[in-house]
């Protein structure tokens, strides 16, 4: 009889907690948006072209894959600051919400990484967007898709 030990459970716990935050990969982020819809509407209402939005440069969005209620889904924005570029402001979406312009960062003089970390509602499962405006008048993007699980935390 060939018997093998049993998975220790907090093993089990840990690996999926590892797989559940993966940042937005820069080749599926130009195809996951799919800039239409709520978020183009609100992108053209911040004086955006949705197809001017460079994805994946130096932008990542941070988010848990599955998240089991909506009402605090966490993510983080982390935006590589270019010396002769520097950000003017970072816009947070999520277009299946009532309003899909979650949040607005404008970030201070300092130079380096603009990184900020929050929580979010979300309606359900959706892709959550955000995007840069850089001073030369560049915008990046970045995308990750959250599924979320139970009840979402705003009501449509």
């Amino acid at each position: 009889m060939n018997w093998q030990a049993p998975i220790p459970r907090r093993a089990v716990l840990a690996g999926i907690a590892a797989a559940a935050l993966v940042p937005a990969r820069p080749d599926i982020a130009a195809a996951t948006p799919g800039v239409n819809g709520p978020l183009a509407a609100a992108l053209r209402a911040l004086g955006i072209a949705p197809e001017a939005v460079r994805w994946g440069e130096g932008f990542t969005l941070t988010a848990p894959a599955i998240a089991e209620d909506g009402m605090a889904v966490p993510v983080t924005l982390r935006l590589a600051e270019a010396p002769a570029a520097p950000v003017q402001a970072i816009h947070l979406f999520a277009p299946a919400n009532r309003r899909a312009l979650v949040a607005s960062f404008t970030p201070g003089e300092a130079a380096g990484r603009t990184e900020t970390s929050l929580r979010i509602r979300l309606a359900k499962t959706q892709t959550v967007a955000a995007v840069a405006r850089r001073a030369d008048g560049s915008v990046t993007g970045a995308s990750a898709e959250i599924q979320v699980t139970a009840g979402g935390g705003c009501r449509t």
